[in-house]
């Protein structure tokens, strides 16, 4: 396992929205104790059989997690990658694009994972998807930072942002070929991942494109 400590690479500015996605969400995962968010959470049965009553919760369900270790594997992704795409991407682009990842991973799981809601409704919660779409533009927006690593829970080691994002979805591909029914949305994980890249490559063409 690849566990990232910190980047080598400065914030821009401070990261507000960051900072702020942080706090909700372990707001909400405290809240959890005490309130039923079960409105909140993504469900492929309601998504596919109803009209628009699951469309919030393709935004809410990133804000719910299922125990600490999801949210703190989750917050500590966010923590290290989401400061730089902030300053690139801005503040308020940056909270956009971090929710449409959140949304493209959902219609992934919905679409492209067989196994997701084959014993039930096909339930989703987590920031995952999200957090895999800044990966995404981070890995082609800052590929030679050097991120330090806990790896395999023996070594420290710097390695190059582009190869530490590589091998991380490269796992989730594996995983879920090896592991497709044990619960983890790695399809949505690449999803979230594939619609940060396909967003931050039309975000940059389009900034290309006011230079010139």
């Amino acid at each position: 396992m690849f566990i990232p400590l910190k980047d080598t690479n400065p914030a821009i500015r401070k990261p507000l929205v960051t900072y702020g996605l942080i706090v909700v969400n372990i707001l909400f995962f405290l809240a959890e104790y005490v309130y039923s968010f079960d409105g909140f959470i993504f469900s492929k049965s309601v998504f596919l059989n109803s009209t628009g009553q699951a469309l919030p919760s393709l935004i809410t369900y990133q804000f719910l997690h299922g125990g600490w270790a999801h949210l703190i594997f989750n917050l500590l992704f966010l923590y290290i990658f989401g400061d730089n795409m902030e300053g690139s991407l801005g503040r308020g682009f940056f909270l956009v694009f971090y929710l449409i990842c959140g949304i493209g991973a959902a219609l992934f799981e919905v679409y492209f994972d067989p196994y997701f809601g084959v014993d039930g409704p096909g339930l989703l919660i987590g920031a995952s998807g999200s957090i895999s779409g800044v990966l995404a533009a981070y890995a082609l927006r800052y590929p030679r930072a050097k991120i330090l690593t806990w790896a395999i829970f023996v070594l420290f080691i710097e390695i190059r942002a582009v190869w530490f994002i590589g091998i991380w979805v490269a796992t989730q591909f594996i995983f879920e070929i090896l592991t497709p029914q044990d619960g983890t949305a790695y399809i949505a994980h690449i999803g979230g991942f594939v619609t940060g890249l396909v967003a931050y490559s039309i975000y940059h063409k389009y900034q290309l494109s006011r230079v010139s």
